[in-house]
Formats: structure tokens, C-alpha cells, sequence
């Protein structure tokens, strides 16, 4: 495989898939129809035995896809590293495939990157479906302040991230231990001497489904905390036990607001049933996508 990036291509859309085909089909469709001609679309399928790999095939052939791959993987991140080392754009955004994405939006970290070529990440926030009772914008910008002023490193959320390609060579590939993929890789990102911007307009809705990986590894995130912790008392030299305590701070304060609210912070596979995701995707499409239309203030926080 050539490694190489190609100035032709100024972006690689980049997806993971696994027995999903129902979710992606109507993901990677809304991405074709927004494909740009200097983009590409870049697919590594775990093995699926669903259809995916036969209706690819098909997209490939039609022009519609620009590479795909298909073969058993040892889990999300070593998807997620075929899918990056397949890419020749010279950024490089994740999508995933059971989320939605506001390419009007994407745009607009595209332009800042190239126009801005001493930044190596770009990220952003969207909503959540988090409570599976209504959408919430959740928001970093205080976690980016707090990391452009003392250098304290969080994670966010992988569909708002855009990476430099060349940026890799510092950051590297995804943690092939991690099952939490984008938080690990968020943090990593945010403990190394990277330039990053902030965009203050929603880019994407993650759709927490049955068939999530959030739903499939959460018994896990606490113990995968752990590695993060390292990536914190590394770039900052403050104690892990820190760390834990804001934590643990943070935990009785959600826990008062659900009390307060009447509602429930806990993920529990029930909350998240769905009948039709093509409906669902419509209607968060749209709240995506009108709120995008009304935000306020500057685009970007560098």
C-alpha cells in the first residue's frame, strides 16, 4: 500500500464498520451526496457478513467510494488504523458510521486548516442522545480553555476531530488496547506540544443504538481511565490522585442533577431501542443542521 498523501486530495473521510449495514447505509449515503471532488471516502469493514461487504463493492465500483477494505480486525482502533493508513488526503476526519454530521460545518474546519497551516488538530462539539431522552449539546470549550492556558489534557469526542496528516508522525495511531478508542486518542492529542483550534458550531449528533460500542465496553471505561490518568501526570506533573478526586467530585454533581432534573445519567441498553434509524437520522439531521444555521459568535477559539 502507498503510505503517500496526494495533494490532490485535501480531505479523507475516514469510517470503521462491523456488522452494521443498516446504520451505514444510510450514514455513508448522506456522505456521498456531500462528497466534495478534492475528498475522499475511506472505509475499513471488520469482516462483516451482513451485505456490507457485497454493497461497498457495488459503491466502489460506481465511483462513489474511493477505497475500502474488508478482513477480521482486532477490535475498533485496528479498524480504525487501517482506515488511517489507507488515507492520502491531507486531512483526515472521522466519521462514524451510526452518527450523523453537518458537512456545511465540516467544511468549515476543512477551510480553517488549510488556510491555517500551523494547526495539526481541529475539534469540535455536537449533541448526545447521552441520556437517550432528548439530544444535549454537550460542550468542551471550558475543558480548551483550561487546556490552552495550563496545558490540562481531556478527552472528546472522535466525531469532532479533524487531523493534519502530517500531524500523525507526533500523534500517531490509535491505542489498539483501547475500546474507548476516540477518548484515548483525544487525550493522547491533548497531552502532546500540538496546536489545536476549537470550533464553537455543532459538527455531528452521536447516536447512542443497541448496536453501539459505548453500550458493548461500558463496564470497561473506568478501567481504561487509567491510561489517561498516565497521559495527564506525564503532561502536566500532577498526581493521578488529583485526578480521581475530580472525578469523584464530578460523579456526586451529576448525580444531583439527575436528582434535581428527574432524569438519569446512567447508561443502561434499554433507554436506547430504536425502530427505524433512517427516521431518527432525519429528524436529528435536521436539529444538527438548524442549529448549525443559528450559532452565534466566532467559528473557531485558537
Amino acid at each position: 500500500m502507498d503510505n503517500a498523501s496526494n495533494p490532490e486530495i485535501r480531505l479523507s473521510y475516514y469510517i470503521t464498520t462491523f456488522q452494521k449495514l443498516p446504520y451505514l447505509k444510510v450514514v455513508l449515503q448522506d456522505l456521498i451526496d456531500n462528497r466534495q471532488p478534492d475528498e475522499e471516502i475511506v472505509i475499513a469493514d471488520g469482516g462483516s457478513k451482513d451485505g456490507t461487504v457485497e454493497w461497498l463493492e457495488q459503491l466502489f465500483a460506481e465511483k462513489k467510494i474511493q477505497y475500502y477494505t474488508s478482513a477480521p480486525d482486532r477490535g475498533e482502533a485496528h479498524g480504525v488504523n487501517r482506515a488511517l493508513m489507507a488515507c492520502k488526503g491531507q486531512l483526515l476526519k472521522w466519521i462514524n458510521d451510526d452518527d450523523v454530521f453537518c458537512y456545511p460545518a465540516i467544511a468549515e474546519c476543512k477551510e480553517f486548516l488549510l488556510t491555517h497551516p500551523e494547526y495539526d488538530v481541529v475539534g469540535a462539539d455536537g449533541f448526545d442522545n447521552y441520556t437517550g431522552q432528548e439530544l444535549e449539546l454537550v460542550t468542551h470549550l471550558p475543558h480548551f480553555t483550561k487546556w490552552k492556558n495550563e496545558k490540562e489534557p481531556f478527552g472528546f469526542y472522535g466525531p469532532g476531530l479533524m487531523i493534519r496528516r502530517s500531524a500523525l508522525t507526533l500523534i500517531g495511531l490509535t491505542h489498539a488496547l483501547s475500546r474507548f478508542v476516540d477518548n484515548e486518542y483525544t487525550y493522547r492529542i491533548t497531552s502532546l506540544p500540538i496546536k489545536m483550534a476549537w470550533y464553537r458550531k455543532p459538527v455531528f449528533v452521536r447516536i447512542i443504538n443497541p448496536d453501539s460500542n459505548t453500550l458493548k465496553f461500558i463496564n470497561i471505561k473506568r478501567v481504561e481511565q487509567g491510561l489517561n490518568d498516565v497521559y495527564r501526570e506525564i503532561a502536566t506533573g500532577r498526581p493521578v490522585a488529583q485526578a480521581k478526586r475530580e472525578r469523584m467530585i464530578n460523579s456526586v454533581k451529576r448525580k444531583v442533577y439527575d436528582l434535581i432534573y428527574r432524569r438519569s445519567s446512567t447508561i443502561v441498553p434499554e433507554k436506547y431501542e430504536l425502530t427505524d434509524f433512517g427516521t431518527l437520522y432525519a429528524k436529528h439531521r435536521a436539529t444538527l443542521y438548524e442549529a448549525y444555521k443559528t450559532a452565534k459568535g466566532e467559528a473557531f477559539l485558537a
